[in-house]
């Protein structure tokens, strides 16, 4: 007696369907991870200017750097200032430009000194933010490689070479919401650091 063979199987048309089905989901499923990377790179890059304006505010605590005088600001660029990971590197993988600095401004127009800080980074690719208020950073203020594109950012408004320089002015801002930027006034750079 012969045995019958059951032949059922998954026909081709069963097959693609299914392979496009999975491509689907693999592309859906790719397009958030890229989503979240980003995220996560420009989360990881504020988190870094914070740090560098932390060490600024240590350093000018600690008496390391002169007082700028009322409505004055002293600018520090950021590869002058030492963190502990020793590293000058963006979460982007590149190092940053000189056109990267904090500013501590004098904002106080009489009595005791108050100073706020502000902060423009650029790495060299082009990932980075304006001048902004440490306090009003936000991942949207992040761009990815155009940030000569931004209304905020000052590489070549402040003096001819594109850095700043003592008695040049800078624009700052402050934030409003995910990434627009409102005017906070003006400041003349006392002092260049690094």
């Amino acid at each position: 007696m012969k045995k019958i063979r059951n032949k059922k199987g998954f026909t081709l048309i069963e097959l693609l369907a299914v392979i496009i089905i999975l491509a689907i989901l693999m592309t859906l499923a790719i397009t958030a991870m890229s989503g979240y990377i980003r995220n996560a790179r420009k989360d990881t890059f504020r988190t870094t200017a914070l740090q560098y304006a932390n060490a600024a505010r240590l350093s000018f605590v600690n008496g390391d750097y002169d007082i700028p005088a009322r409505g004055q600001c002293l600018v520090i660029k950021t590869n002058s200032i030492a963190l502990e990971s020793g590293s000058h590197e963006s979460s982007f993988g590149q190092d940053f430009t000189d056109n990267s600095y904090v500013i501590i401004h004098n904002s106080s127009s009489t009595g005791q000194d108050k100073y706020d800080y502000y902060l423009q980074m650029e790495d060299n690719a082009g990932n980075g933010f304006g001048v902004i208020l440490e306090t009003d950073l936000e991942r949207d203020h992040v761009i990815e490689k155009d940030v000569d594109g931004e209304t905020n950012f000052q590489p070549n408004r402040v003096a001819s070479g594109g850095s700043p320089s003592a008695n040049s002015t800078i624009t700052l801002y402050k934030g409003q919401g995910t990434g627009a930027t409102a005017t906070n006034g003006t400041c003349t750079v006392s002092q260049v650091v690094g």
